[in-house]
């Protein structure tokens, strides 16, 4: 879906001018999932679907830290410049 800022209108990326896209992908792992937002920035939405296994190309962990009525709060955003679905029929 777009990634959409407060006013509900779609983000665009700063030096791309490219759309940004929300996307949730799971990580799972034996006996643990964890959900991460993923933002894609790329001309079109990525054409993925519902579970389908996916890699992100060009994958970025930034963190990032907002000090609002001070009140500090801190995370790790990621954003992706694609997403690759993987073959799980030729696995």
């Amino acid at each position: 879906m777009p990634k959409l800022d407060q006013t509900g209108q779609q983000k665009f990326d700063r030096g791309t001018k490219a759309p940004m896209w929300a996307v949730q992908l799971y990580a799972l792992a034996e006996g643990s999932a964890e959900v991460i937002n993923v933002t894609v920035v790329s001309p079109t939405m990525p054409a993925v679907t519902v579970r389908q296994p996916v890699v992100p190309v060009d994958l970025e962990a930034l963190p990032w830290v907002n000090d609002r009525d001070g009140k500090v709060r801190s995370g790790v955003a990621f954003r992706a410049s694609a997403l690759t679905a993987l073959d799980t029929a030729a696995a």
